[in-house]
């Protein structure tokens, strides 16, 4: 090895040249080594900020005793509709029978104060009443009765019947049959009698129901 000037050196100088070499080796290894860990090694990739741990991530934990819990809840949300719904049907049907009871008596008791009525001056007035209120098959028992018995001896002898129920109670009632017991006090008058006479009677008053409406069915004395 020669120098700038061209001169050859001397084995010392060689000598001195080899030590230096050896320790400044070190010193640039040292340097190489962070500039190659700073980059990237070859293959590799950057994180992403999704591959990222995250560390202010909240991880939601569900108690295993909680789900159990609210099935439990759907559960019996379900058990207390389905009840609820029980209840208002049979308290509805309460409601209709009470109001089909309710109106059973009044046409009863009035259906009967009617047919027993009758005045031998207008006998055609009251009969045609009597029968709206009758179901067709009463009606035609009715109008055998009262144009054999009734029409011919009323106007006969003038008679005058006034019926009045003066209580009753329902013996049973549903949504198309009824029957009702009601407490008759009739008072009659003709011309073969003195004074006017009095008659209490008991009658099971059947009806069945037509529409809206209570109609008589059938009379039975008891």
């Amino acid at each position: 090895m020669t120098t700038p000037d061209g001169s050859e050196l001397t084995p010392e100088e060689w000598e001195a040249v080899r030590r230096l070499r050896g320790e400044r080796a070190p010193e640039i290894a040292a340097v190489a080594e962070p500039e190659q860990a700073a980059q990237p090694q070859s293959g590799s990739q950057p994180l992403a900020a999704e591959d990222e741990p995250a560390a202010g991530r909240r991880r939601v934990l569900v108690n295993p005793l909680v789900l159990p819990a609210l099935v439990g809840l759907v559960v019996l949300a379900v058990i207390a509709v389905t009840l609820l719904a029980v209840v208002t049907a049979k308290l509805s049907d309460r409601h209709a029978d009470r109001s089909n009871a309710t109106a059973a008596l009044s046409a009863a008791s009035n259906g009967v104060a009617t047919v027993l009525s009758y005045n031998y001056k207008s006998l055609d007035g009251d009969f045609a009443k009597a029968e709206a209120l009758l179901t067709p098959a009463f009606r035609k028992k009715y109008d055998t009765t009262t144009a054999k018995a009734v029409q011919p001896l009323a106007a006969k002898y003038h008679a005058v019947s006034t019926a009045q129920v003066t209580s009753g109670g329902v013996m049973s009632a549903s949504g198309s049959h009824a029957q009702v017991l009601v407490f008759v006090s009739q008072q009659v008058t003709n011309t073969q009698l003195s004074a006017p006479r009095l008659d209490r009677s008991r009658i099971v008053v059947d009806l069945r129901k037509s529409g809206n409406r209570w109609l008589i069915d059938n009379l039975n004395p008891v």
